[in-house]
C-alpha cells in the first residue's frame, strides 16, 4: 500500500516516502472541516442529456445565418478547408482541454482555477462574457418569435409593401437595380423614373417609383427594419426611444421558456435537450428536400460550395473562419467546462469532443446547402443573380430567407416551421450561457445551491430589464455594441491566456497525466497534441487578437458612418469590464494571498491548491485538507487514491 509522508519543511507529502517540493500556506486553503453542509452539484442523468446539452451549446443561430454567408463570401468550399484546418488546430484542442478540466475536477469555470489559482480571473471573465452574450442573445431569439407569430397571418407581411415604404423604393421582390427610363429606346419594361414628367409619361415607358430614385428595396428589408424594430437613424440617447411592446412581449416570452427550461438546473434542461437539439434537424433536413427541389437549386449549390482557392492566400479569410470556429463551438466561454463538471469522472471525453466538433461542422454545411438550394430557386424565378439575394447577418434570417420563403407553398407553413426550429436552436445555446454564470455563483458559494430557482428567477428578471434597451429602435446598435467589444476582442485574449496559464504552467505533463489517470490512456497522437496545446493554440489565439485590435475599425451606423465616439468609449468599458479580472485577480492572489519573496508568491499562486484534484468519488481521499499539500501529480502516482492510516495518525 502506498504511504504519505509530511514534509516539516514544508508541509508537503508525497508517496513512498518522498516529500513534495510545493510549499504549502494552511490559511490558503479552507479547512474542509469548516465547511457548512451543502447541496450537491448534482450530474446528468445520462450520457445523452450530456451530448445533447453540448451539442445545442455549439449548434446555434450562427450555424443556420452566419456561416453559410461567410463561406459564401469567403470562397466557398475554400472558407470549408480553411475552418476544417483551425479546426483541427485550435478548436479541437481547446474543446477536449475545456471538457478535460471540468470533468476531471468536477469545478465549474471559476472553481477550475484551483489548477492555478492565478487563472482564477479567466473563470471570472468568462463567467461574464457568458452573461453578456445571454442578454443580446435572447434578444435575436425574440425576433424569431416576433416572425413565427407574424407568419400566422393570411398574407405574410413581409410579402406586401405599405404605402410609406414607396418612398424608400419598396419592392416586393428582390429585383435587379432598374435602369432609367429612356424615351429614345423602345424600353418595353419597367424602368426607374427619372422625376422629369416628360420622360416619366411618355408612351411605352413603364415607369415605376415615381416618388424615388434610388435602388429598389425588397419588402422583407423594409418589413425588418422599419416594422420589426423600427432602426433609428442613430444611437444619441435622442434617438433610442422607448422599447417596442411588441418585441418586449416576445424578449418576455423568450426568457419566461428560458427560466422554465433551467430553474433547476441540468436536472431541467437536460429533459429539454432531448426535443430542442433534434428538432433543427429534422427541419434542416425537410428544408433541404424540398430546396433541393427547386429549380435552379444547383445554381446556389455552386456559389456555395465551388471553392475559390486563391481566397486561401487572404489572412482575411482565415480570421473570419477563426471567428465562426470560437462562436460556433463555444470555447472559452465557460459553457464546456460547465457541461463538463456534470459529466460522470470515467466519461469518454475524447470521444465526445470529437463527436461535438464534428457534429458543429456537418451542421454548419448542411445549413449552407439549406440556406443556398433555396436561394438557388429563389434567383431563377426571379431572374437574378444568386448574390442578389444573399445577404449575411440578420440579412440573412430576418431578410432573404423569409422572402425566399415565401415563395414555398403554402409559405405560412414553412415560415413557421423555420422560425421555430431557429428559436428551438438558440434555445439550447441560451441555456449554457445562462447556466454557466449561474453554476459559477452555486461553485464558488455553495449554500446559495439550495435558492437555485431564486436565484435563475433574479437573473432572469434582470438580464430582461437590462435587455430592454436591446429592443428600443436603437436597440439594434446596442446588440452590435455588444457583441463588437463584450465577446468579439475579449474571448480571443481570454482563450489565449486560458492556454497559457494551463499548458505553460500548470504544465503540459501534469495535464497528460491528468487525462491518463481520468480515461485509463494518455491522448493520442501525443505530438498532435503537445503540438496543438503548447504551441500553436496559444500561439495561433494571440496573434489572431493582435491582428484583430491592429485591424480594429469601430461597427459602422452605415457604410462609412462609424459609432459616435461616446458610444465606442462604453464599447472599450464593456470589453475592459470583461478582460480585468483576470490581472486583477492575479495581483489580488499574488499581494494578498501569498506571503514570502516575490519568487515564492508566484510559486504559491501559480501551483495547485488542496481543492484541485480527480473527481473520483469512489475513491474520495478522506484526509484533512489543511495538513496535505498537492503534489501537483494528484491521483495518478496513486491509482487507489489510499492514504496508510497510520501515517495519518502520526500527522
Amino acid at each position: 500500500m502506498p504511504k504519505y509522508k509530511v514534509s516539516e519543511k514544508n508541509g508537503g507529502v508525497t508517496q513512498n516516502g518522498g516529500t513534495s517540493d510545493i510549499s504549502y500556506d494552511a490559511s490558503y486553503d479552507k479547512k474542509s472541516s469548516d465547511k457548512p453542509e451543502v447541496e450537491e452539484r448534482g450530474e446528468w442523468a445520462n450520457k445523452w442529456e450530456f451530448i445533447l446539452s453540448c451539442i445545442g451549446l455549439s449548434v446555434g443561430l450562427g450555424n443556420i445565418w452566419r456561416f453559410p454567408y461567410l463561406a459564401y463570401a469567403n470562397g466557398g468550399a475554400a472558407f470549408v478547408v480553411a475552418y476544417i484546418i483551425l479546426q483541427l488546430l485550435i478548436g479541437k484542442p481547446m474543446y477536449f482541454l475545456e471538457l478535460v478540466l471540468g470533468q476531471y475536477s468536477g469545478k465549474g469555470p471559476t472553481t477550475v482555477w484551483a489548477l492555478n489559482p492565478s487563472g482564477k480571473g479567466i473563470g471570472i471573465s468568462q463567467a461574464i462574457i457568458s452573461l453578456i452574450v445571454a442578454i443580446y442573445y435572447n434578444v435575436i431569439m425574440a425576433y424569431c418569435l416576433y416572425y413565427m407569430f407574424a407568419s400566422m397571418q393570411g398574407t405574410l407581411p413581409w410579402t406586401v409593401c405599405k404605402e410609406e415604404w414607396k418612398q424608400f423604393g419598396c419592392v416586393e421582390k428582390t429585383t435587379k437595380a432598374l435602369r432609367y427610363c429612356n424615351p429614345d429606346k423602345n424600353i418595353t419594361e419597367n424602368c426607374r423614373c427619372t422625376l422629369n414628367a416628360t420622360i416619366d409619361v411618355y408612351p411605352f415607358v413603364n415607369c415605376t417609383n415615381v416618388s424615388y430614385t434610388g435602388n429598389p428595396t425588397a419588402v422583407a428589408e423594409l418589413y425588418f427594419y422599419k416594422e420589426v424594430i423600427q432602426k433609428a437613424p442613430n444611437l444619441y440617447p435622442k434617438d433610442m426611444g422607448d422599447p417596442l411592446w411588441k418585441l418586449a412581449l416576445c424578449l418576455l416570452l423568450s426568457w419566461i421558456v428560458v427560466i422554465v427550461c433551467i430553474i433547476k438546473g441540468i436536472k431541467s434542461s437536460g429533459k429539454v435537450v432531448y426535443f430542442s437539439a433534434t428538432f433543427p434537424y429534422i427541419i434542416l433536413l425537410i428544408l433541404l428536400i424540398r430546396g433541393a427541389t427547386l429549380d435552379g437549386a444547383i445554381d446556389g449549390v455552386i456559389y456555395f460550395a465551388v471553392p475559390k482557392w486563391e481566397k486561401l492566400l487572404d489572412l482575411k479569410v482565415w480570421v473570419a473562419a477563426a471567428g465562426q470556429m470560437f462562436f460556433s463551438l463555444g470555447v472559452s466561454f465557460g459553457g464546456i467546462i460547465m457541461f463538463g463538471s456534470f459529466t460522470k469522472f470515467r466519461n469518454n471525453a475524447y470521444r465526445d469532443a470529437v463527436l461535438i466538433a464534428s457534429c458543429d461542422l456537418l451542421t454548419s454545411i448542411i445549413a449552407g446547402f439549406v440556406i443556398f438550394t433555396t436561394f438557388g430557386g429563389m434567383a431563377k424565378v426571379l431572374d437574378v443573380d444568386v448574390q442578389d439575394v444573399a445577404k449575411g447577418g440578420y440579412g440573412l434570417a430576418f431578410v432573404a430567407y423569409p422572402e425566399a420563403l415565401s415563395n414555398l407553398p403554402p409559405p405560412q407553413f414553412w415560415s413557421i416551421i423555420f422560425f421555430f426550429m431557429l428559436f428551438t436552436l438558440g434555445l439550447d445555446s441560451q441555456f449554457a450561457l445562462l447556466e454557466t454564470t449561474l453554476t459559477c455563483i452555486h461553485d464558488e458559494y455553495p449554500r446559495l445551491r439550495k435558492y437555485k430557482s431564486h436565484l435563475c428567477i433574479g437573473f432572469g428578471v434582470a438580464c430582461y430589464l437590462i435587455a430592454l434597451t436591446c429592443i428600443t429602435p436603437g436597440g439594434d446598435y446596442v446588440v452590435e455594441l455588444l457583441d463588437v467589444y463584450g465577446s468579439d476582442f475579449a474571448v480571443l485574449f481570454v482563450a489565449s491566456c486560458e492556454c497559457v496559464a494551463v499548458f505553460w504552467v500548470y504544465g503540459i505533463r501534469k495535464f497528460f497525466d491528468d487525462v491518463n489517470y481520468m480515461l485509463g490512456r494518455p491522448p493520442s497522437p501525443a505530438w498532435y497534441w503537445i503540438f496543438c496545446w503548447v504551441f500553436c493554440s496559444p500561439v495561433l489565439i494571440a496573434l489572431l487578437f493582435v491582428y484583430r485590435m491592429a485591424e480594429y475599425s469601430p461597427p459602422t451606423i452605415t457604410k462609412d458612418l462609424p459609432f459616435p465616439t461616446f458610444a465606442q468609449n462604453i464599447g472599450w468599458a464593456i470589453t475592459a469590464f470583461v478582460i480585468c479580472p483576470i490581472p486583477l485577480t492575479f495581483l489580488f492572489q499574488f499581494l494578498f494571498r501569498a506571503k514570502g519573496s516575490l519568487l515564492q508568491r508566484l510559486k504559491t499562486i501559480t501551483r495547485p491548491t488542496s481543492e484541485w484534484g480527480p473527481n473520483d468519488k469512489s475513491k474520495k481521499q478522506e484526509i484533512p485538507l489543511d495538513y496535505i499539500a498537492n503534489d501537483g501529480k494528484h491521483g495518478v502516482d496513486n491509482p487507489i487514491n489510499v492514504v496508510d492510516e497510520n501515517e495519518i495518525n502520526k500527522l
